[in-house]
């Protein structure tokens, strides 16, 4: 069976290996298809993706453009990154699979992850679609549930739920292929959206931090940027479900005042919670190193969060 890969990160260079290591002998991956390499750090080095990297050193070749991704039997799709065009579609004998990380029809869109545990789910998982024109709209061929533990941020669930996935797809292909699996359409009118994440989306006000310090509850809504029509209160259960979500990007910030009314931002990496109030762990004042907040407080005795 001939199969093409579509995939970009770490975690789905795994599940790419997976695949590798099981069909390369019979048909095999004719084909990946990956994000460009970006320009990084001052010097701005082109660095590739995993996926690329890994297809590279195995001579499995390297599309960019979808005019020339060839046609083979299936496609496999966990975390790439674009939208793939309809007239991709029709290259695959049986359509392509995608591994999407939430339980479908919730969370449909580029951050389900990270919308899953900021709205507080005590539930996510993995759900494999066979991929249409719309987003994330496809059938669903299977899924899986994956508990979200309390200590959880979104590069710890992401990186289980893939996982996951690797193993997943392998048993799944077969039946798949052999037409041995009844396809479920999705439930619309339980569909909820998410949108890529800016570095802006992990700010957080001022005042919601200082009300959760002291174990207040703020009157005004909070919505979260990256999850279309939802609202919640800000405290200190969801300004710290909120940092756990933004963890390890774009990590969750705001802006506290210094002597002198000087504001700067300050970034927040870790918080737990202790007798209903939200206690600050890590922090990064902007130009400064990681300490924890105990410290920056020492050096900063005058810091205030602030309207």
């Amino acid at each position: 069976m001939k199969i093409v890969f579509f995939g970009t990160p770490y975690y789905s260079a795994n599940i790419l290996k997976l695949l590798y290591k099981n069909y390369n002998r019979n048909g095999g991956i004719i084909g990946v298809v990956t994000q460009p390499p970006k320009p990084v750090g001052r010097k701005q080095f082109l660095e590739y993706s995993p996926v690329d990297n890994f297809a590279h050193k195995r001579k499995i070749p390297i599309f960019r453009d979808f005019t020339d991704i060839p046609k083979a039997d299936l496609g496999i799709l966990a975390a790439y990154g674009n939208i793939v065009p309809k007239m991709v579609l029709e290259k695959f004998k049986y359509g392509i699979l995608n591994i999407h990380p939430s339980l479908l029809p919730k969370y449909r869109g580029a951050s389900p992850v990270q919308a899953a545990i900021a709205a507080g789910e005590r539930f996510s998982g993995v759900s494999v679609i066979k991929m249409d024109e719309k987003l994330d709209h496809g059938p669903i061929v299977s899924s899986f549930k994956e508990e979200i533990r309390p200590d959880d941020t979104q590069g710890s669930l992401t990186e289980r739920l893939f996982e996951r996935s690797g193993e997943f797809i392998l048993r799944l292909i077969p039946s798949y292929i052999s037409g041995k699996i009844k396809l479920k359409a999705q439930d619309e009118s339980s569909a909820s959206f998410t949108t890529p994440i800016k570095r802006e989306h992990g700010f957080i006000l001022p005042e919601f931090i200082k009300n959760a310090l002291e174990g207040k509850e703020s009157s005004k809504d909070w919505d979260i940027a990256f999850l279309k029509n939802f609202t919640q209160k800000a405290n200190a259960i969801t300004i710290e479900r909120f940092i756990r979500a933004t963890n390890p990007w774009p990590v969750a910030f705001s802006e506290i005042t210094l002597a002198g009314r000087i504001k700067k931002r300050l970034k927040i990496f870790s918080a737990r919670i202790e007798d209903k109030k939200l206690i600050l762990e890590r922090v990064q004042l902007e130009g400064k190193n990681t300490v924890s907040y105990k410290q920056f407080m020492e050096g900063y005795p005058e810091a205030r969060f602030e309207k």
